[in-house]
């Protein structure tokens, strides 16, 4: 008896060894199938400026051990492929399609071009792949159809024309795709709602002219980029029953209509909204003051009418506000300086009138304030607006404001831009200009009522690239020091002023 058990072990060890050697040979067989691949790819590569993969990837040094190659830890095959932002040159062979277990697929950022090959199509454990920011054109293959565990797909800033694929809309699993900054045009198929796990769609800089009503049944998607297309008509209502959505953004496309009065009720998520650049009508929402969420409202460049709300006070999370360009009427709401966290407004180029708004001055995080091109704005400039601490750009021009320009606005040190030309102010400008702003950039005073000297310490604001002071009445000589400002691109003399008195050429 004891003869047949120790027989019986032997065997089981012996067969155990065999099945052992027999994985261990498949394995070294199937490692080689992916190097054989991978020194296809390597020899593909006909500009390699880092010297990633030409020193590199070497027949010496296991594969796993590559730059940019991670194996998986049971088969120990090729599971990851990142090259992203090598700087490579070089076309992507078929022998691609061999890296049977490849899971990451991520060549983005590099100089790849040609032709796609449809052996890729093999790449069945495929989740991930990006080839965005490369050189390749025509259309997209359909094969990509066939990577049924697809969960990111991205081919952005290529140069891609035609229609998306129908196969793409067969990809149940897709969480991501982002087709942008390609040349891609005609409309977005219906067949997009057959997407149901979708989280983010970007699709901006094409020339997409439609999208349908079934992109309103994706009740995963947060994220809806389609600016920059040609897209016409009224958004289909349905996108804003899309409780999940954080960011929608239709900028820069011919789209009209009524934005929905329910519009935040529905969207209770949404942080970014942005519709600028289009042809909407009609008031701004009254119930916009709901949206607890928004972090940035663009709808500049519209046709909107009506007063810009008292409701806006409500959105304490906002950071930044775009509402220029369009036809608004009435002040500008006091509520406005109740955002704590505000750091960009943008009102100019509306009918707005009265004054600034002294309650501005309570929002000591605000950066950029764009009141320019407002001709019912009759008041002074309010002192109290030298009291933002951050402000960077100041932009007041083309304004009928009047009054002194006051002497806080040239204690704010961090601006960078002052716009106040085409206006009624008066005085003169500080002796310690250039010393007091010396990070400014860019200065506007032109044509209004200006008097005195120009001082000579502008030339200390040694950023200054841009400075017009005409249509004032300045006397005395302009600064010859001017031309030590090796970044001034452009100035102008002002009338009152013999231009020969500088040596500087004036525009």
């Amino acid at each position: 008896m004891e003869r047949v058990t120790w027989f019986f072990l032997e065997y089981l060890i012996c067969c155990t060894a065999a099945i052992c050697l027999t994985m261990a040979a498949q394995t070294k067989l199937n490692i080689t199938t992916d190097r054989s691949a991978l020194l296809v790819l390597k020899a593909r590569i006909t500009s390699d400026p880092q010297n990633m993969i030409f020193i590199n990837w070497s027949t010496t040094t296991p594969i796993c051990n590559w730059v940019g190659v991670t194996c998986g830890a049971r088969h120990h095959r090729v599971a990851n492929l990142n090259l992203s932002y090598f700087g490579l040159t070089g076309t992507i062979p078929p022998e691609l399609g061999n890296l049977s277990f490849l899971v990451n697929m991520d060549f983005s950022n590099n100089n790849f071009h040609g032709i796609l090959p449809q052996k890729l199509a093999r790449l069945r454990r495929l989740k991930f792949i990006s080839l965005g920011n490369n050189k390749f054109m025509r259309v997209i293959p359909s094969w990509f159809g066939s990577l049924f565990k697809l969960q990111v797909f991205s081919l952005f800033g290529n140069q891609f024309s035609g229609s998306i694929p129908a196969t793409i809309f067969n990809l149940s699993a897709l969480q991501k795709i982002d087709l942008s900054d390609n040349q891609l045009s005609g409309r977005i198929s219906r067949e997009i709602g057959n997407l149901t796990m979708l989280k983010e769609i970007y699709l901006d800089s094409n020339n997409f002219k439609e999208i349908p009503n079934e992109i309103g049944t994706l009740n995963h998607l947060e994220k809806l980029y389609v600016q920059d297309n040609a897209l016409k008509g009224p958004i289909p209502m349905t996108i804003f029953n899309i409780s999940s959505l954080t960011i929608v953004t239709f900028y820069g496309n011919n789209l009209n209509g009524i934005i929905p009065d329910n519009i935040c009720q529905n969207l209770s998520n949404i942080q970014g909204l942005n519709l600028g650049a289009n042809q909407f009508n009609g008031p701004l929402p009254s119930i916009f003051g709901q949206c607890k969420q928004l972090l940035r409202l663009d709808l500049e460049d519209n046709s909107l009418t009506g007063k810009i709300s008292r409701e806006i006070g409500n959105l304490t999370m906002l950071k930044e506000i775009y509402l220029g360009g369009n036809n608004f009427e009435g002040p500008i709401p006091y509520e406005i300086g109740y955002l704590p966290n505000l750091e960009e407004v943008g009102l100019s180029e509306n009918n707005l009138n009265g004054h600034i708004p002294s309650s501005i001055v309570n929002i000591s995080t605000i950066k950029v304030l764009y009141l320019g091109q407002i001709e019912q704005l009759n008041s002074p400039i309010p002192y109290e607006i030298g009291y933002l601490p951050n402000l960077e750009i100041l932009a007041l021009h083309q304004n009928n404001l009047n009054g002194h320009i006051p002497s806080s606005i040239f204690n704010i040190s961090t601006i960078t831009g002052l716009g106040l030309s085409f206006s009624q102010l008066l005085g003169s400008l500080p002796a310690d200009i250039g010393l007091a702003l010396p990070k400014l950039e860019k200065f506007y005073a032109g044509a209004n009522h200006l008097s005195g000297v120009i001082p000579k310490s502008i030339s200390n604001a040694s950023e200054l690239r841009s400075l017009d002071l005409g249509g004032n009445s300045f006397s005395g000589y302009i600064p010859t020091t001017l031309c030590l400002l090796t970044n001034l691109e452009r100035q102008k003399a002002v009338n009152s002023i013999d231009p020969v008195t500088s040596t500087c050429e004036l525009a």
